[in-house]
């Protein structure tokens, strides 16, 4: 993995330019959040945060959902949210010491903000899976999505959770357990990162499914492709389809 390091050594990183970012598989990606999110809830000044955000919010001790609601609303009201040009990641701590960052600095601002209280938590990536809005949960099977947003699912009490709730800090409308696949099927109307999973209804993007749906061979739709302008999202939309087809023909050919 090559990382380039803004500003720091790398020993002391703030963010990270991850050239090799859509080439790593889930896990890797997963793997690399974790340990950041991970390595900043270490930082006793984190920690130190949090107790003071329990405080003044008047949670008791034990308390793990009062918590857990408590953190995830001061990342909602403290943090700007603001979209990126390209991937970048920041660090828990810059992200607190600029207070901006898009939803994995904020999804890493509160896993750190729950790993130093030890408060459970995995990473949720939301999408398009299959033809619709769907997630995967970090620890789970994979799944072959277009994945455009991350928030978190936090289990309390700690070591052993038997409540998992999921937590979007990008919304300061959202309550600790609102989800965005549950809300409207996933509408994209309350996050505007989830529209780019969406199939933008362009006669463009119609003429190109539709040429697809036709079984036109690949070579006739370069042509289309640029002048559709395709996207990431509908690259995925087509590898979906063209897959769903291929199984049907192998059913058939059974």
């Amino acid at each position: 993995m090559q990382r380039v390091f803004f500003g720091q050594t790398p020993e002391t990183p703030k963010t990270w330019r991850i050239d090799d970012w859509s080439s790593m598989n889930q896990a890797q990606r997963m793997g690399f959040l974790r340990s950041v999110s991970s390595n900043a809830g270490q930082d006793p000044r984190i920690a130190t945060l949090c107790v003071q955000i329990f405080r003044s919010s008047g949670v008791q001790p034990r308390d793990y959902k009062a918590q857990a609601q408590s953190l995830l609303m001061w990342v909602q009201k403290n943090i700007y949210y603001v979209n990126e040009p390209n991937e970048r990641l920041q660090d828990p701590m810059y992200t607190l010491n600029v207070g901006y960052g898009d939803c994995d600095d904020m999804a890493l601002l509160l896993g750190a903000m729950c790993e130093s209280v030890k408060l459970e938590y995995r990473y949720v990536l939301a999408g398009k899976c299959n033809g619709k809005i769907d997630r995967w949960i970090e620890g789970t099977p994979m799944k072959n999505g277009v994945w455009s947003h991350i928030y978190l699912i936090i289990g309390y009490p700690p070591f052993q959770p038997k409540k998992w709730v999921y937590a979007e800090p990008t919304l300061a409308s959202a309550k600790l357990g609102w989800d965005i696949v549950q809300a409207k099927n996933g509408s994209a109307t309350m996050l505007p990162e989830l529209a780019s999973t969406d199939i933008e209804e362009t006669e463009a993007s119609k003429g190109l499914i539709s040429k697809i749906k036709e079984g036109l061979h690949p070579n006739t739709l370069i042509p289309t492709i640029i002048v559709a302008g395709i996207t990431s999202a509908l690259v995925g939309e087509m590898a979906l389809y063209i897959r769903s087809k291929i199984k049907k023909i192998r059913k058939k050919n059974k």
